[in-house]
C-alpha cells in the first residue's frame, strides 16, 4: 500500500524532496543486522535520521498518507536525536514531544514508556484525547503479550476507548480486532466479543475506505466466533480476494492457511495451497507453501501426503528448522495414526 501510494499522491511525494527514502528489507543480508541496531520490532517501520545515522523519529504502520506526512512533517520540524528529546523531555514536556517519543517507544516495543508518552499528551491536548486512548490501547495490548500489562487493564483501556464519544467508528473497529488477538492469546475471547458486537454496529455505514476494509474482516471474525456460522465467514473472506488472486500464489496460500486455521472447506483449500506450489516463484516461497498443503493434509487425516510434502520443503530450503519441527510433528502424527 506504501509502495504504491509513493508513485502516486502528491502529499508524499512533496513532502519526500527534501528528504531520502531508503528502503531495507531487515530479513535479509546486512538488513538483519540493521534490523537490531535500530531496534526494528515490526514491519513497516518508519526512521527518520540524521547525517550521522542517528535516530530522531521512529514510527510503526502505514496508516494512509495524510497521517504518514504529519510523521514526516514533525520529524523535520524537529531534528534532535531521540536521546536529546528525552532529556528536553524530562527538563520541560511538551505535546510535540510527548508524541515523537510515544511513537518512538510503541515502535521499539517500549510500551510502558509509550503509554507513558501518550498519557501526557492526552492531557495536553484534551481535545484530541481519543487519539492518544487509542494509542494507548494499542500499546497495551501488545505489550500484554509480554506481560507489560495485564489482561484487565487492557479491557479496561478498551471500555474507555469504546466509550469514548470521540473515538472514530475505525478505531473502535480497529480496537475489537487487537482485542481479539488478545482474547485468542489469553483465553479471554468471551470478554472480547462484545466489542467485535459493538465496533460492527459503531462503523454501519461508514464510507471511509480504510474503515469499511477492516469491518469486512472483523465482520469475518464475528460471523465466525459470535454468529458460529463458518459459511457465511467463508463468503466474507472470499470478497476480500483482489482480481486475479487464484493466480497469486500468497493468496492461494494465505486463503488456504485461513481454512486451515478455522477448520473450514479444507479439501477446497487443499487445491488452493497445492495451486500455490505450482506458481511459485522461489523455492523458499514453495517450501512455505507446501507446509500449508501438509498441515491441511494432516488436519485431513492424510498423515503420509502430509509427510511427503514437509519432506519435498525440507529438500527445498534445508536450512529451515522449522520445516525439521513440522516433520517430527507429522511423524508422530503418522504414527499414533497407526498405531489407533
Amino acid at each position: 500500500m506504501f509502495a504504491r501510494a509513493v508513485n502516486e499522491n502528491s502529499d508524499i511525494q512533496n513532502v519526500l524532496k527534501d528528504a531520502i527514502l531508503f528502503k531495507v528489507d531487515c530479513e535479509k543480508g546486512e538488513g538483519i543486522e540493521i534490523a537490531k541496531q535500530y531496534s526494528v520490532t515490526g514491519y513497516p517501520t518508519y526512521i527518520a535520521m540524521n547525517g550521522k545515522g542517528e535516530s530522531t523519529d521512529r514510527w510503526i504502520g502505514y496508516e494512509g498518507p495524510e497521517k504518514w506526512v504529519a510523521a514526516v512533517e514533525a520529524a523535520k520540524a524537529d531534528r534532535r536525536t531521540i536521546v536529546e528529546k528525552k532529556a528536553a523531555f524530562e527538563a520541560e514536556p511538551t505535546l510535540a514531544l510527548a508524541k515523537s517519543l510515544g511513537s518512538d517507544a510503541a515502535a521499539g516495543s517500549q510500551y510502558r514508556n509509550a503509554v507513558k508518552y501518550y498519557r501526557v499528551a492526552a492531557e495536553m491536548d484534551a481535545d484530541n484525547a481519543a487519539a492518544y486512548n487509542s494509542d494507548i490501547m494499542s500499546s497495551m495490548a501488545y505489550g500484554a503479550r509480554g506481560g507489560a500489562f495485564t489482561i484487565d487493564e487492557v479491557y479496561g483501556q478498551a471500555d474507555i476507548v469504546m466509550a469514548a464519544a470521540g473515538t472514530p467508528a475505525g478505531d473502535k473497529v480497529q480496537l475489537a480486532l487487537m482485542l481479539k488477538q488478545v482474547g485468542a492469546a489469553s483465553g479471554t475471547m468471551d470478554r472480547a466479543l462484545p466489542f467485535m458486537t459493538a465496533a460492527i454496529a459503531a462503523s454501519e455505514g461508514s464510507t471511509d475506505e480504510q474503515t469499511v476494509k477492516y469491518r469486512t474482516y472483523l465482520q469475518i471474525d464475528h460471523a465466525l466466533l459470535v454468529e458460529k456460522n463458518p459459511a457465511k465467514a467463508f463468503e466474507l473472506r472470499l470478497s476480500t480476494m483482489p482480481a486475479g488472486w487464484t493466480e497469486d500464489p500468497d493468496s492461494l496460500n494465505n486463503f488456504a492457511w485461513w481454512c486451515f486455521e478455522n477448520d473450514i472447506k479444507l479439501d477446497q483449500a487443499q487445491e488452493w495451497a497445492l495451486r500455490g506450489v505450482e506458481l511459485a516463484g522461489d523455492d523458499a516461497q514453495r517450501a512455505n507453501i507446501l507446509d500449508t498443503a501438509a498441515e491441511i493434509c494432516n488436519a485431513l487425516g492424510n498423515c503420509d501426503e502430509a509427510l511427503a510434502h514437509i519432506q519435498r520443503a525440507i529438500e527445498l530450503d534445508p536450512e529451515k528448522q522449522y520445516f525439521k519441527d513440522q516433520l517430527v510433528k507429522f511423524e508422530k502424527a503418522a504414527k499414533e495414526k497407526k498405531d489407533s
